[in-house]
């Protein structure tokens, strides 16, 4: 009797430290995981892709060596490697531009550099997309801060549901995601398939000012009755491009 009683002890102290080792690792994860999936997580969409563009303007205009160097230590700078045979360049008169892609870890990478000679100017643009959500790309920018380049940051990070929803429900879906990111919107445009509001957070650092309002956040839910599915779009600080 005493044995079985001491397997039963064991057991339930098994069971118990099992449950919370799960618990632990479950909300560790969820501690751990970006605010953008976790606002796609409370309205039931699925995260498609992040997004993040990247842009700067050299005042001088790069010689082609120049060019060349620079671009090798921005990547340096991200830690992936610069392949020569890959490299995509183009003259055009006096002017010079690079393309380069590259994918590292699941993380797509291309980058674009453009002289301007009329301008005396030098436009380097990176993008990076991923569709593993387990990626976080503000590293990227905290890589590319360890440069002498004043970057430009623009995030997009796309989620969707697999059903349609009227122009009622994609004002709830954002009031949602506003809630959970510490935002109030602030503007609101919507028609018949879409609504987007831009709003400010003090979760995030990077910002714009339009007409002395400054915004860090703008959410837009876009859904076609014929394809019965819906599409909500998080941009930091704003979206830029269509959507």
């Amino acid at each position: 009797m005493k044995k079985v009683l001491i397997y039963f002890i064991i057991f339930v102290s098994l069971c118990a430290a099992s449950g919370y080792g799960i618990d632990y690792l479950v909300y560790n994860k969820i501690d751990h995981q970006s605010p953008y999936y976790l606002s796609f997580a409370s309205i039931g969409a699925i995260s498609l892709e992040s997004r993040l563009d990247c842009w700067v303007k050299i005042n001088q205009k790069l010689s082609q060596d120049d060019l060349d160097r620079k671009s090798k230590e921005i990547f340096n700078d991200l830690g992936i490697s610069w392949v020569d045979e890959r490299v995509v360049r183009n003259n055009i008169d006096s002017d010079y531009m690079t393309s380069y892609t590259s994918q590292s870890d699941h993380i797509n990478y291309t980058f674009t550099a453009e002289t301007n000679t009329d301008k005396n100017e030098t436009y380097l643009v990176l993008n990076v997309t991923s569709r593993d959500e387990s990626h976080d790309l503000s590293r990227v920018e905290e890589k590319l801060k360890a440069g002498d380049l004043k970057w430009q940051y623009y995030y997009l990070y796309t989620g969707k549901l697999d059903h349609y929803v009227d122009q009622e429900t994609r004002i709830e879906l954002i009031n949602v995601i506003l809630q959970n990111l510490g935002a109030n919107s602030s503007e609101v445009y919507e028609d018949q398939y879409m609504t987007s509001t831009t709003a400010y957070t003090p979760l995030f650092d990077n910002s714009v000012t339009v007409q002395n309002k400054k915004y860090n956040l703008q959410i837009a839910a876009k859904s076609v009755l014929q394809q019965q599915e819906a599409f909500i779009y998080i941009g930091q600080p704003l979206i830029i491009g269509d959507y």
